[in-house]
């Protein structure tokens, strides 16, 4: 992704966006085979996220303690039932490159997905 370790550190002290690819985990915390992006913020991003692109949050916890409880008694499919649906997002051609992602995989030719399924 960048031409050398000097060229990657300029280029982190510039941008006000991180990502990195991380293991998808199951519910059992088991790596997937497949990877997703880490987003980190900072700067000009944090202020835009947290004053213009945020429109609601969720307290999820019940949920959480609900997956947790589900797990802990064995009913690894109840709990599985209870995350969203995960949706794959297409990126332009450009930045798929740019990140090292598959250029190849569409929304369409993902199926919709439980996470840890």
């Amino acid at each position: 992704m960048h031409r050398d370790k000097a060229t990657w550190s300029r280029q982190l002290k510039t941008s006000p966006v991180r990502v990195q690819w991380d293991p998808e985990r199951s519910l059992e915390l088991k790596a997937l085979p497949y990877r997703s992006l880490q987003v980190g913020l900072s700067g000009e991003a944090v202020d835009r996220y947290v004053d213009d692109w945020v429109v609601a949050t969720t307290d999820i916890t019940p949920r959480v303690h609900l997956v947790r409880d589900l797990l802990r008694s064995g009913d690894d499919q109840a709990a599985a039932a209870q995350l969203p649906v995960e949706h794959a997002y297409p990126l332009p051609a450009q930045i798929a490159t740019g990140l090292n992602a598959s250029p190849n995989v569409t929304a369409d030719e993902v199926p919709e997905q439980q996470h840890g399924q």
